[in-house]
């Protein structure tokens, strides 16, 4: 916020405060004569972790064509991968369920959360109420399809303990002090195994907004706002459709072996709407 007692005015808002319902999307309007575009890095987190972990089952997972979230459905389910993605594209609503407890799986658990907190985040974040045997039904599920994210877990943890800090993949570092406090350790334990993830997923936007600043003024178009992992920009109408092209390729294909010095052994593509 800014300003201060009468002329306090918010500058953000907290999306995740609102419903999961498409009408509040329908508040946030472009100018007169401009569109609205959106990207996103498609399972951004999820892939991270694949690059961090190392684990095969979620790198196969991040290739083309492949959709993890019906994956992990089908593992809680029971069921064959292939035919619950026949049934998805039949429309079946039971593999719709399915799929939907594999993406709570998914982005939920692989960052040591617990069975127990598993079922409120369901319940609260997804609409999915689900009682304690099911939620850890999906705990074990996930430590047995991807076992190289529990070893991910007990590697940074053991090498943020011993340099005293964590790191992006682009080199930004946050401190970790207080090792040996019984109080501070699972804080500092969670910050060494999400920082990784989370931080260079925001280092990735920030490498995004760098070539969207070079490109817009080719279109006419400006920086709107960002959410999450999501960037915004609005362009006049007549460029519309050629900008979701132009960025969805440029931010697809970001070059993080020049910028990083890394290479990167899957694609990161971005979703444009």
């Amino acid at each position: 916020k800014q300003g201060k007692g009468k002329s306090e005015r918010p500058t953000g808002v907290a999306l995740h405060q609102w419903k999961r319902d498409p009408m509040f999307r329908n508040l946030i309007l472009p100018p007169e004569g401009f569109d609205l575009l959106e990207f996103d890095f498609s399972g951004q987190e999820f892939r991270w972790m694949a690059v961090a972990s190392g684990d095969e089952q979620m790198l196969s997972l991040c290739m083309p064509g492949e959709d993890a979230h019906g994956f992990m459905g089908a593992q809680i389910a029971g069921w064959d991968y292939r035919h619950l993605l026949d049934e998805l594209e039949a429309k079946n609503p039971e593999a719709k369920s399915h799929r939907q407890l594999g993406k709570v799986g998914n982005l939920s658990l692989q960052y040591r959360t617990s069975a127990a907190k598993l079922r409120v985040v369901s319940r609260v974040q997804y609409g999915l109420p689900m009682e304690l045997p099911q939620a850890s039904k999906i705990h074990r599920t996930y430590q047995r399809v991807y076992p190289g994210v529990p070893r991910y877990w007990a590697k940074q943890i053991a090498i943020c303990r011993r340099q005293g800090y964590a790191e992006t993949y682009a080199g930004r570092r946050v401190q970790l002090e207080g090792w040996g406090n019984r109080k501070l350790e699972w804080s500092l334990e969670s910050t060494s195994i999400n920082y990784r993830i989370q931080g260079t997923g925001a280092d990735q936007k920030y490498l995004a907004l760098m070539f969207l600043k070079n490109y817009l003024p080719k279109v006419g178009g400006h920086f709107y706002f960002e959410l999450h992992d999501g960037l915004f920009i609005v362009v006049p109408k007549d460029k519309a459709m050629q900008a979701a092209h132009e960025v969805k390729h440029l931010l697809s294909n970001l070059p993080y072996e020049k910028a990083w010095g890394i290479q990167l052994p899957i694609q990161f593509p971005v979703d444009a709407k």
